[in-house]
């Protein structure tokens, strides 16, 4: 926090010194924009199912194997 209120003018204070009701919360999620629809529940839950077919057969310990692997070929 800056300096006591009573030592400054309000124009020099920090937004800070101004509670807004979010210490220790996110703050509220901002709009989309005007040429953004939402989806609706249904579409969602289409998308979740088919990232989660796309990530079923992913294993982390493969995939970083097959990167190192990559990186040793490309080595001089």
């Amino acid at each position: 926090m800056s300096a006591p209120a009573e030592d400054q003018d309000v124009g020099q204070q920090l937004p800070e010194d101004f509670p807004d009701g979010t210490f220790g919360h996110a703050r509220p999620a901002s709009r989309l924009p005007e040429h953004f629809t939402p989806c609706t529940p249904d579409e969602q839950a289409r998308h979740v199912e088919a990232l989660l077919a796309g990530i079923a057969d992913f294993a982390v310990g493969p995939a970083i194997e097959d990167h190192l692997e990559r990186l040793k070929g490309h080595q001089p």
